[in-house]
């Protein structure tokens, strides 16, 4: 009865909390974080997963500044991570890797994104896998990889841009303008982290590679 009654316990913790899917692996690339082997929300290394506004925790059908939890349905009356707050890093109640998976699970900070797109810590190549354009990102420490596909993105109610770019979320805002957050974005010929398009704007949903 003691045993059945911990288990309860473990699966409502667990439930509230949420957890990983099958299959998730955390992969020593030889940086100071490990990486999913998959996105959050997704099945396998090449699923596109969810897809979420900064700082929300789940997906929706419509994605504007009018659906967006931390706005008033405009960009100038932000409730929060804006000048008033000065909060510049996703809270974990607000980070939808902590909330979807649990387990130390976390969105990657532009300064994660950073060290794994310089190239003396890890290469880059181009490559598919079950037919879905990525890059293939090795660590030149541990030779493990990781692949990260190309997602495009969530803008009111498309999907932009799939066949073209990966685009991922950091968990850390655009301090010089909040309506926007830092991101990691690539094509077939290009990597760069930035703040400066659409994409970048809070309220259109992206996909998300967490870390431990």
């Amino acid at each position: 009865m003691k045993k059945l009654f911990v288990t309860m316990l473990a699966i409502m913790f667990f439930g509230a909390m949420g957890y990983a899917a099958d299959g998730v692996e955390a992969v020593d690339l030889g940086l100071s974080v490990k990486w999913a082997n998959m996105n959050v929300g997704a099945k396998k290394p090449s699923g596109y997963g969810t897809y979420f506004a900064w700082g929300e925790t789940k997906s929706k059908d419509y994605y504007s500044w009018k659906t967006y939890t931390w706005s008033k349905g405009d960009t100038q009356f932000l409730t929060k991570y804006s000048t008033i707050d000065r909060k510049s890093q996703l809270a974990p109640t607000d980070d939808a890797a902590q909330a979807n998976w649990g387990g130390g699970w976390r969105m990657p900070t532009m300064k994660e994104f950073e060290e794994l797109i310089n190239p003396d810590n890890c290469t880059w190549e181009w490559t598919s896998q079950d037919g879905v354009n990525g890059y293939k990102v090795t660590g030149k420490k541990t030779g493990k990889s990781i692949f990260l596909p190309i997602t495009g993105f969530r803008y009111y109610a498309d999907t932009q841009f799939r066949a073209i770019s990966g685009i991922y979320w950091t968990s850390s805002l655009y301090t010089a303008n909040p309506n926007k957050a830092w991101c990691l974005e690539f094509n077939f010929s290009n990597v760069e982290i930035h703040y400066g398009n659409l994409t970048s704007n809070r309220f259109s949903g992206r996909c998300i590679r967490a870390v431990q």
